[in-house]
């Protein structure tokens, strides 16, 4: 049988957003971001910054929204500019972007536009992509804390999304790129086991960070098993929590600021996600255990689905081999060798050589 980990670097092709997703999400933003830029909505320099599962490189399956911060002007602790009516502002600003475009109204642009409780939402209808614009006070730039409106409370909030992106990046770079493809796999088995209820993608990222700070993962085993450790980890964690009489939920440290992120989780959603979690990691010991290369390739498939779980891997095994040829292939931190799809920027390319084996005498 050929190692899981050529089974997982298939998965992890497969479950990439596919091309004319990804050129949607690098066209569309910076139409808008422009937009605004350029309209009398008050921003300041740098005006925008793009956040999110996107800016993470992160997104598994079909990337259908990206998330941009909008640098507004004031002082968040005397509520200046007023949160709630901030959102109004952006909200009208952003329903000129069909004349902007040089449509005439939303059903000939095919453009919505509506107010979410900390952003304004833009659907681009025949493209199926979605944009999700925060307003925010930067007083240092985006690289620091910042403030975003709550509309709900009609406050300014406490955050710090290119913090999360930047911990991400290091957190990658020192587990020899392990951090963002089993967060991936993670949402991955969210999307395809939960199709509705599902917890928010920062959670997901916040509980993998939480445990590999805690070091409650073997960062040196193979992604198959990370993932298995990560699901018992994330239950161990929480199923405390299940069968009380108070609805009790998971407090989830934000991975920054440490404030509870998931205070809004619904106890029957959260108690749903638990049975998944369940299910998976008992899935995955399965799968790990068994010596019958068939019974264990149905078990992943019974967790990220058939369609994105290879059966067969002769062609990718000899892909992988003839990839990992000197010249072709990059090197950890570690010292383990890649093909480039699978390398991040840790990683050191291999020397081109013509040494085929044979002592020069």
């Amino acid at each position: 049988m050929f190692p899981v980990v050529t089974y997982f670097a298939e998965l992890l092709k497969n479950i990439r957003p596919p091309e004319h997703r990804i050129k949607a999400a690098q066209e569309l933003p910076p139409i808008v971001r422009k937009f605004i830029e350029e309209s009398e909505f008050p921003t300041i320099d740098p005006h925008t910054r793009l956040a999110g599962s996107y800016a993470q490189k992160m997104g598994a399956g079909d990337v259908k929204d990206v998330d941009t911060l909008v640098r507004v002007p004031g002082n968040p602790k005397n509520n200046q500019p007023e949160a709630k009516r901030l959102i109004w502002d952006l909200k009208k600003c952003l329903d000129e972007l069909p004349a902007y475009l040089g449509y005439q109204g939303y059903a000939e642009a095919e453009i919505d536009v509506e107010r979410a409780r900390r952003s304004i939402h833009v659907y681009f209808k025949s493209q199926d992509f979605h944009l999700d614009f925060v307003p925010c006070i930067a007083p240092d730039g985006f690289e620091n804390i910042i403030y975003v409106p709550d509309r709900g409370f009609n406050k300014w909030i406490t955050s710090h999304p290119i913090g999360f992106i930047n911990l991400l990046n290091k957190l990658q770079k020192e587990h020899n790129g392990k951090v963002k493809p089993l967060g991936i796999l993670l949402k991955h088995f969210r999307n395809q086991q939960m199709k509705s209820r599902k917890p928010k993608s920062y959670w997901l990222g916040a509980l993998l960070v939480f445990h590999i700070q805690k070091g409650n993962l073997d960062i040196s085993q193979p992604l198959a098993v990370l993932f298995h450790d990560l699901l018992d980890a994330i239950y161990s964690q929480y199923q405390c929590l299940l069968g009380r009489n108070d609805d009790a939920t998971p407090n989830i440290p934000d991975p920054i600021l440490g404030h509870n992120i998931s205070w809004n989780w619904s106890p029957n959603h959260f108690e749903t996600f638990m049975r998944r979690i369940k299910e998976g990691r008992l899935w995955a010991a399965k799968a790990l255990e068994t010596d019958n290369r068939d019974e264990a390739i149905a078990y992943w498939q019974k967790i990220f689905g058939k369609e994105y779980f290879p059966f067969e891997v002769e062609t990718a095994a000899s892909k992988l081999a003839d990839e990992a040829y000197p010249g072709k292939s990059f090197i950890s931190p570690s010292g383990l060798i890649l093909p480039s799809y699978l390398a991040s920027d840790s990683y050191t390319p291999t020397l081109p050589t013509k040494f085929h084996g044979i002592e020069q005498v």
